[in-house]
């Protein structure tokens, strides 16, 4: 019965996730993120004779660390490690100067109050789809559930749209004040 209902036993869908597997989610994308980093200083360093940049994410460890990182990772599958949250900046004066990168400025807490004001709007709205579709809180399949993923996946993208909207932003305010 369940096969004939889309089911299959080795579907990963079907598998709630333990902490051990985010775990190892989370170290896998920080282990790519550390990559991504290294490639980018090589590059840059062979461009300009000196690069040492680090990645400054947009959606903050705070915020992912926080109350709201459960939703952001669970329901709307995001990890602040990928390249959509991540920008690059400078971790030294000398990077600043021959990459021309703002210089990485640590903590930045208007730019986490904004994006933190916006995970819990997109929380309310996905609480929202949830109620809309019949679905509880936890998951679950009912029969809206192919609407609900398509809504779904609009506001996952509205949330990797925001923070590409924000990188530039940050940047020109990293550099007008540095």
């Amino acid at each position: 019965m369940l096969r004939d209902a889309g089911f299959a036993p080795d579907d990963e869908r079907g598998i709630a996730p333990t902490a051990d597997n985010r775990l190892a989610v989370f170290a896998a994308a920080n282990q790519r993120l550390q990559q991504r980093t290294e490639a980018f200083n090589r590059d840059m360093t062979a461009r300009h004779g000196h690069c040492q940049a680090v990645p400054f994410l947009v959606i903050d460890q705070k915020i992912w660390d926080g109350p709201h990182g459960a939703f952001l990772y669970a329901q709307m599958g995001l990890i602040g490690f990928d390249e959509w949250n991540v920008m690059m900046l400078a971790g030294d004066p000398q990077t600043t100067e021959a990459c021309g990168l703002a210089g990485h400025p640590g903590f930045l807490p208007a730019v986490t109050q904004a994006m933190t004001e916006h995970v819990i709007g997109w929380k309310a709205q996905h609480d929202t789809l949830l109620k809309t579709f019949g679905i509880p809180a936890g998951g679950g399949r009912d029969v809206a559930h192919e609407q609900y993923e398509m809504e779904r996946d609009t506001l996952r993208r509205e949330i990797i749209d925001k923070a590409g909207w924000m990188k530039p932003r940050i940047i020109e305010d990293l550099l007008r004040k540095g």
